[in-house]
């Protein structure tokens, strides 16, 4: 496997805990439901795989690589995202989930709401969404690529038609 698929899986990491602390800051910023915020929640996942699936895409030259290293970097965002999640409930967040927090372990419904919290939150939303990283994350890096790749192909035939005249 060549080294930058590490690199794509590690973008991917770093994004999903950027994007913890950016969608917090989006929601405390703006009202939910307003287009901005819309935009601003949903788009900064483009932020990463745009210019992966373009480095794929002049690397390669496939766009189906380029489709697989978007899906694999959201994919681990998508991890690291609900794993950052649990870490900050377990070790940081003592204000927001304090039955959760790791000094409240005395208590005898802590590792039933641990168990509840990880079915359901954590897990349920990896793999609710991983569904949506792969696929979505396969046709963003697919369309980027073939965009991408198709004016590489015109400005080069642009080119060869401009020496011969």
């Amino acid at each position: 496997m060549k080294i930058r698929w590490f690199i794509y899986i590690v973008i991917g990491i770093i994004f999903g805990v950027f994007d913890f602390f950016s969608h917090r800051f989006i929601s405390n910023v703006l009202v939910q439901g307003e287009a901005f915020w819309r935009v601003l929640t949903y788009g900064v996942w483009l932020v990463p795989i745009v210019p992966i699936a373009l480095y794929e895409a002049r690397i390669s030259k496939s766009i189906v690589r380029s489709g697989l290293a978007s899906n694999l970097t959201w994919l681990f965002s998508i991890i690291s995202y609900y794993l950052y999640m649990a870490f900050q409930l377990a070790f940081i967040g003592v204000s927001t989930r304090p039955e959760l927090h790791i000094s409240s372990q005395g208590d005898p419904f802590f590792w039933g709401n641990w168990k509840s919290v990880f079915w359901g939150d954590i897990l349920g939303n990896i793999v609710e969404w991983s569904g949506v990283a792969v696929v979505g994350g396969f046709i963003v890096g697919f369309s980027v690529s073939f965009i991408y790749l198709r004016f590489e192909k015109l400005i080069k035939f642009r080119r060869t038609i401009n020496k011969d005249i």
